[in-house]
C-alpha cells in the first residue's frame, strides 16, 4: 500500500514538474513577445493604443503564471523535502532493526518532542492526550487496533471495579464527616 501511494505521489510530482516546465517556458515566451511588441511600437509598426491593450493582456497572463509557478514550485519543493525526510527516517529505522535493548540514545534519535497534556476526568474516566513528534516525519499518531471482545470485557470489569471503589470512598468520607461532627458536638 505504501509503495502504491508512493508511486501515485511520484506520478503527481512528475506531472506537476512537467506543467511547471511548460509554464516557465510560456513565461519566457511572454517576455519575448512583450519585447517584440515594444520594438514594433518603437519602430511605428503598431499604434500606442494597440500596444497598451496587448501589453496589458500579456502582462496579466504573465502575472497569473507567476502565481501558478510559485505554487507549483512550492509543491515540488515540499514533495522533495518530504521524500528526503522519509528517506532519512527509513535509514534511521534500518539502523535499528535488530536490537536487544532500547537505549536512551536510540530514543533520542527517533523522537523530536513529546507533549503530555493535563488529564481529563470529564467522562468519569481519566484520559490523557499525548502527542509524539518523530524526527524527520513530524507528528506520529499511533495506530489503534480494534479492541477484541476479551479486551472490552476486561475494560468493563475495570470500569465497574473503579465505580464501586468510588462509591465506597464516598461512603467512607461521609461516615468520617459524621464522626467528626459528633465529636465536635460532644466537645461543645
Amino acid at each position: 500500500m505504501k509503495e502504491a501511494l508512493r508511486v501515485k505521489e511520484l506520478e503527481e510530482a512528475k506531472n506537476i514538474q512537467k506543467q511547471l516546465r511548460r509554464d516557465k517556458k510560456r513565461y519566457s515566451e511572454l517576455d519575448s513577445i512583450i519585447k517584440t511588441l515594444y520594438e514594433r511600437l518603437a519602430n511605428g509598426k503598431i499604434s500606442e493604443k494597440r500596444f497598451d491593450t496587448l501589453s496589458e493582456e500579456y502582462e496579466a497572463e504573465q502575472a497569473e503564471l507567476e502565481k501558478i509557478i510559485a505554487d507549483m514550485q512550492a509543491q515540488v519543493d515540499n514533495f522533495e523535502e518530504d521524500t528526503d525526510r522519509a528517506n532519512q527516517f527509513l535509514e534511521l529505522a534500518e539502523k535499528y532493526t535488530n536490537f536487544g535493548k532500547l537505549t536512551t540514545p536510540m530514543i533520542n534519535e527517533f523522537i523530536d518532542k513529546i507533549y503530555v497534556y493535563a488529564p481529563d476526568k470529564s467522562t468519569g474516566e481519566r484520559t490523557q492526550e499525548i502527542e509524539t513528534y518523530m524526527n524527520f516525519i513530524g507528528k506520529f499518531d499511533v495506530p489503534m487496533s480494534e479492541p477484541i471482545s476479551e479486551e472490552l470485557a476486561e475494560t468493563e470489569k475495570v470500569r465497574i471495579r473503579r465505580q464501586k471503589q468510588r462509591e465506597a470512598n464516598k461512603r467512607y468520607r461521609e461516615k468520617q464527616k459524621l464522626l467528626k461532627a459528633e465529636e465536635l458536638q460532644k466537645t461543645n
